[in-house]
């Protein structure tokens, strides 16, 4: 073995099992997509929409998905070439409060003279949503940057 193959071979020791690993770009963005989909799950008690049970179910549906993705994407690398759904449902989260509060469905899910969508719902929903979409697509372009590589 020659002192320059050894000195190849040093460059690339990895850190030991248990030391800690520097977080890269797409652990974070998961970890940001795990974290808004667990305050979408909390937020109808959170903020506490009050007969809004259209809103309730949305932030709860996507904060289920959203957290449930996010586990996946850590556990399972390979779930990352699906990564294009966490942008897309980021800008559900930031429009859905326009689309449920002005939309007319075949049943009614509201209350009959329930008040209407508050301002923190508003705003809970459009800034938990923007960070799903802006870690969504940080991961879906890290996603294609390391596939692109291969």
């Amino acid at each position: 073995m020659t002192a320059r193959a050894t000195t190849r071979e040093a460059g690339q020791l990895q850190p030991p099992e248990g030391a800690a690993r520097p977080v890269g770009g797409s652990e974070f963005s998961i970890g940001l997509v795990l974290l808004a989909g667990v305050y979408l799950i909390l937020s109808p008690w959170v903020i506490q929409f009050a007969g809004t049970f259209g809103m309730a179910a949305s932030n709860m549906i996507s904060g289920i998905v959203l957290a449930l993705f996010a586990a996946g994407c850590a556990r399972s690398p390979g779930l990352r070439s699906v990564a294009w759904v966490v942008p897309v449902f980021g800008a559900w989260v930031i429009s859905s409060p326009w689309v449920i509060s002005h939309g007319r469905g075949l049943v009614p899910l509201e209350y009959p003279g329930a008040a209407g969508l508050t301002t923190a719902t508003w705003l809970g929903n459009v800034i938990a949503g923007a960070i799903v979409f802006a870690a969504g697509i940080t991961l879906v372009a890290r996603t294609r940057r390391g596939s692109l590589r291969r």
